[in-house]
């Protein structure tokens, strides 16, 4: 097994302890049992983050998504966004608020709709980031969520910028009573920040 896949995998066993908090906090608020699952995670340079997601795009979401999106910046830096196909989301939201779901032909969303994702990725992206930067023991400052729902949307809109250099790919399962919806995650880092967090994890897991 390469460096690089052994530190994947590591991510994914932190990410998954995070996305089980989410789950634990998500399922008191809403009174119904999900089940989060990050079932890989990716490490990838720009052009490479660009053309993974735009595989998810293309084939899950067909360009049409939900995001929500928090920046965060203290010895870490980066972005971070949670991205739902946006033709699933009624359904999702209509169990979250446990209420009767009527299939929508269309893409819009009530301000209700708006502020119950904001809530659900704030836990979720919060779990994430903080178990990386409890397990690091490097601190971070999260920006307040936003969320946005975009047509036709590319992996240009997500992945690169001038201040990042490489790309964290998660994708994510919520399982909400049966009901499975499929996710990603894009975690745009600076270099020193990546290098930072491996680091680290090589001093943690020396001889993983």
């Amino acid at each position: 097994m390469s460096d690089q896949v052994s530190k994947e995998d590591i991510l994914k066993e932190l990410f998954n302890v995070g996305v089980g908090h989410a789950a634990a906090t998500l399922s008191d608020i809403i009174d119904k049992k999900i089940v989060l699952n990050v079932p890989d995670v990716k490490i990838l340079d720009i052009e490479q983050g660009k053309s993974e997601l735009d595989r998810f795009l293309h084939n899950v979401a067909e360009g049409a998504v939900m995001v929500s999106s928090i920046t965060f910046d203290d010895q870490l830096e980066g972005k971070i966004s949670l991205i739902f196909p946006a033709d699933k989301m009624h359904c999702f939201i209509s169990l979250c608020l446990h209420e009767e779901y009527e299939e929508a032909g269309d893409m819009e969303f009530t301000d209700i709709d708006f502020d119950t994702i904001k809530e659900i990725g704030n836990i979720v992206l919060n779990a994430i980031i903080g178990e990386l930067s409890n397990t690091v023991n490097i601190p971070v400052r999260y920006s307040l969520p936003e969320v946005k729902v975009l047509n036709g949307a590319s992996a240009e809109l997500f992945v690169g910028g001038c201040d990042y250099h490489l790309v964290l790919m998660l994708y994510i399962t919520f399982n909400i009573e049966g009901t499975e919806i499929e996710g990603a995650i894009v975690i745009n880092m600076t270099l020193k920040s990546l290098e930072d967090i491996v680091q680290t994890i090589d001093r943690l897991f020396n001889g993983r």
